[in-house]
C-alpha cells in the first residue's frame, strides 16, 4: 500500500522550493546590477578613448567641448557636446538631419551620453522624455549625462578636475565619469567604493 506525503513533508518540501525561489532571485537582481555597472564602465571608456582619439585626429578641441555646459562645476557630455565626437565618426549616436543644423544628437541620444539607467527611461518614455524626468527617486535624466574634463594647455595634466566637489588633476588628456543608480556623483575617493564609475584610475592622479 503507497502511502502519500503528510502534510509536514509537504510544508517542508515548500519551504525548501521558496528558499531556493528566493536565492536565485536574489542572484538574478546582483547580476543585473553588475551588468549595468560593466555597461557603464565601457561607456564611460568609449567616451574618453573617443574624446582622445578626436584630439588626436584634429590636434585641437572644438569649442563645443572647450565650451560645454556644465552640472554640478563639471562639463557634460549633453548633445551639443556628444555631437562632436558623433559628427566625425568617433562614437556611433544618432543624428538627424534637423539635429544637425543645431549641432546637437538627436532620437534617444538627444540628451547626449546618459548612463544605461538613465537611456531605460528615455527609451520608455520616448518623446517626452525631459532632462528633469525621473530616474530613481530622487534623480533625473540631467544627473545621468556623463561628465568630462579635457586638457586643454596640452600638458599631459588636467587640472581642476571636479568629481562630486573633490578637485583632482589627472594625468591625461580626456577623462570621462559618471553616476551610478542612485543618480549621485560622489566625490572620487567614495564613489570609487559605491557605484560611480570613473576612466582614470588612481595611479593617474597627481599628488
Amino acid at each position: 500500500m503507497k502511502r502519500g506525503f503528510t502534510l509536514i513533508e509537504m510544508l517542508v518540501v515548500m519551504g525548501i522550493i521558496v528558499a531556493l525561489m528566493a536565492a536565485c532571485l536574489v542572484g538574478y537582481r546582483k547580476m543585473l546590477v553588475m551588468a549595468e555597472k560593466t555597461k557603464c564602465r565601457e561607456l564611460v571608456s568609449n567616451a574618453a578613448t573617443a574624446l582622445a582619439a578626436l584630439y588626436t585626429d584634429s590636434g585641437a578641441w572644438p569649442r563645443s567641448l572647450r565650451n560645454a555646459n556644465t552640472a554640478g562645476g563639471a562639463k557634460i557630455l549633453d548633445g551639443k557636446a556628444a555631437y562632436a565626437l558623433a559628427s566625425r565618426g568617433f562614437l556611433s549616436l544618432e543624428v538627424s538631419s534637423e539635429s544637425a543644423k543645431s549641432g546637437k544628437t538627436a532620437g534617444l541620444d538627444k540628451f547626449g551620453l546618459i548612463t544605461p539607467t538613465a537611456a531605460k527611461v528615455v527609451k520608455r518614455l520616448g518623446n517626452s522624455a525631459t532632462l528633469s524626468s525621473m530616474v530613481t527617486s530622487g534623480s533625473t535624466i540631467e544627473d545621468h549625462i556623463l561628465r568630462f574634463a579635457i586638457d586643454l594647455d596640452g600638458d599631459g595634466v588636467i587640472e581642476d578636475v571636479n568629481v562630486g566637489g573633490e578637485t583632482l588633476a589627472v594625468r591625461a588628456n580626456a577623462v570621462v565619469w559618471c553616476c551610478g543608480k542612485d543618480g549621485k556623483i560622489l566625490p572620487f575617493h567614495e564613489g570609487v567604493r559605491s557605484d560611480d564609475v570613473h576612466s582614470w584610475t588612481e595611479g593617474q592622479i597627481v599628488k
